[in-house]
């Protein structure tokens, strides 16, 4: 007769079975991602692996899921590492997944698209937030190795083309286990020293050289500064995500020294035309002050007591030539009138008549008016126009 076994027993038996087949250990299994379920209590991923035909359930508990460096998605092509066992408490078999691996894509570029995605989605990425570079930096930070060849570009750079320009290096790692602790703290202590822009990269080198400038931690560190920040890693192809958050990608060292400088030529022409201007402006502004000078020295001189002076004396002049041209004037309607007057008179003065031939008796210092007044023997005087005479009356 059979054994009887218990539904606990087989699931259990089967479960020993499928540990110690070792084709189900450590299996490769590829597939595609549907129903992921990262759980935030526990930390542990649960999702189905399927194919066009089956699908199979997959967990990957906390400690294996926390060294992922991507988070796995749904529609997600991968393979996984891990071992096929049975639950028992359900009856079923399901995968305990120990690793995920991008299917055709490397992990690392997964997990550089995912940290783009999500820092591009806070709007660390946008243009409104980059802040313009200065025309005239006095102070210029650099963010990278002290013995590496991208600071002696740098250095030589500025020293051609800007020599005014001061240099401040921030030495750090650039690669290496220190080197995302060390490039974050770095540029820290640049933007809190008031460099008026900051230059921050390294020379050229493999992806996995440059990857620390992909870490998060960095790609915050640069966009926080309150300091304009030029990216400047590797060379002109190499692209990595602080080129994204800071305020100017430069494709390499040298072009990023090119970048925060000035060409001195070209600020002496800028300088040149701009003293120009100045003195154009000068100009201009010293010949307004001149006639604005003129007039109000017009107009003091009107107002000083020897133009006052002046101008009394002529309107004491002008007022003594017409009171003259006045009396003038009534002396000569007087004149007129008076000789009018004595015209008048004349023509009836008794003289007058005397030169028509006619003549005036006078006695006693008086005029006779009538013959009845003389007697025989009164003294009188006949009196012509042209002279008197002494008479006699005799009868």
């Amino acid at each position: 007769m059979s054994k009887i076994y218990t539904v606990s027993q087989l699931n259990r038996y089967l479960s020993f079975r499928f540990k110690e087949d070792s084709n189900l250990v450590g299996a490769l299994i590829r597939g595609e991602i549907s129903n992921f379920i990262n759980h935030a209590r526990s930390g542990h991923f649960y999702f189905t692996l399927k194919d066009g035909e089956s699908a199979v359930k997959a967990v990957m508990f906390k400690n294996f899921a926390s060294a992922l460096k991507f988070t796995p998605e749904n529609g997600m092509s991968v393979i996984v590492m891990a071992s096929v066992q049975v639950f028992e408490r359900d009856g079923v078999y399901q995968l305990y997944v120990k690793d995920i691996l991008p299917d055709g894509v490397g992990a690392m570029f997964v997990s550089l698209e995912q940290l783009k995605k999500k820092l591009s989605a806070e709007g660390l990425f946008d243009e409104a937030r980059k802040k313009p570079l200065p025309y005239l930096p006095k102070r210029i930070g650099v963010v990278t190795a002290s013995g590496g060849a991208a600071l002696q570009d740098i250095i030589n750079v500025l020293g051609r083309r800007y020599p005014m320009g001061e240099i401040y290096v921030f030495p750090t790692a650039v690669q290496g286990a220190e080197a995302e602790s060390t490039i974050c703290s770095a540029v820290k202590r640049a933007d809190a020293f008031g460099c008026d822009v900051l230059i921050v990269g390294r020379g050229g080198g493999s992806v996995e050289d440059l990857n620390v400038f992909n870490s998060e931690s960095v790609a915050r560190a640069v966009a926080d500064c309150k300091t304009p920040v030029v990216s400047a890693v590797g060379h002109e192809t190499d692209t990595t995500l602080i080129d994204y958050v800071s305020d100017y990608r430069a494709p390499t060292p040298s072009a990023a020294a090119e970048v925060v400088s000035p060409d001195m030529s070209d600020l002496r022409e800028r300088l040149d035309a701009f003293g120009k201007k100045l003195e154009k402006a000068m100009l201009t502004y010293l010949s307004e002050k001149e006639r604005q000078l003129a007039l109000r020295e017009k107009n003091l001189g009107a107002l000083s007591v020897r133009n006052r002076i002046k101008d009394g004396e002529h309107h004491l002049n002008s007022s003594a030539e017409r009171l003259r041209l006045l009396i003038n004037n009534i002396y000569g309607r007087k004149y007129s009138a008076f000789a009018e007057r004595v015209a008048v008179l004349d023509s009836l003065s008794p003289l007058k008549v005397l030169t028509r031939g006619y003549t005036a008796v006078y006695k006693d210092g008086g005029v006779v008016p009538s013959a009845k007044k003389l007697c025989a023997g009164d003294e009188i005087t006949i009196k012509f126009h042209d002279g008197d005479i002494a008479a006699t009356v005799n009868t």
